[in-house]
């Protein structure tokens, strides 16, 4: 038992390092005169005194790399279960809430954020992948979307005012009565989009509905099944 043993028990137990290794030695001491006491003065009997104190020190020296182990252990979980987790989306609260206005996410990878309630005023997302983010309340008016991968993304209860979905790719997307409000849909694609009827129905009545995808090749009225 080495006073760098001690040490580490000293760390393991919260104890003075030697507190830990004085009453090792203290210890050890009181087994060696036991052992003489009641043997014989014989080289035999000091022979086996030494043994049994060897062993001794080696059955305590595993006790303790035991405590040692069970007390990291103990404080690895400790530490595990006392950091913050405000996991929602992508690993975290991610942006929403934020205000983010007047700022360039453009040709970004953004899959899987969390965007709820952001105001993003005017802000740029420009040939972004927005895959299976999430948009709902959020403030979007002015936002540049152009190009944008969107996926998947929930567009509900937003303000999308004069909002830029040109060559959009909206395929399963999740939108609200808001999607009348922006500037332009020419050359997205919607494919299987979420869109209210009674919202399509005066989607498909605008002029800027027209043109391919740019990526998917796919044609903005064929993708809303505008007659």
């Amino acid at each position: 038992f080495t006073m760098k043993t001690a040490s580490l028990v000293a760390i393991a137990l919260s104890i003075p390092a030697s507190h830990a290794f004085l009453a090792s030695r203290l210890g050890h001491s009181a087994r060696v005169q036991q052992n003489v006491r009641s043997s014989s003065p014989s080289s035999i009997s000091l022979f086996s005194a030494e043994n049994e104190s060897t062993s001794s020190d080696t059955s305590s020296s595993s006790q303790i790399h035991s405590s040692i182990t069970a007390a990291a252990a103990a404080a690895a979980l400790f530490v595990a279960t006392t950091v913050p987790v405000n996991a929602v989306s992508g690993g975290g609260l991610d942006y929403a809430g934020l205000d983010i206005s007047n700022q360039d996410y453009s040709n970004g990878n953004y899959k899987g954020k969390d965007f709820t309630q952001v105001l993003a005023k005017a802000t740029t997302f420009a040939n972004s992948n927005l895959q299976g983010c999430r948009f709902y309340k959020a403030y979007l008016v002015n936002t540049n979307f152009e190009g944008a991968d969107v996926r998947g993304v929930s567009f509900e209860d937003t303000s999308m005012d004069n909002a830029n979905l040109k060559n959009i790719v909206a395929g399963g997307a999740y939108f609200g009565q808001s999607l009348l409000d922006v500037k332009t849909l020419e050359g997205g694609d919607f494919t299987d989009a979420q869109i209210p009827t009674k919202t399509l129905l005066q989607v498909c009545d605008r002029e800027d509905v027209k043109g391919t995808n740019p990526v998917t090749g796919a044609d903005t009225r064929d993708s809303l099944m505008c007659l």
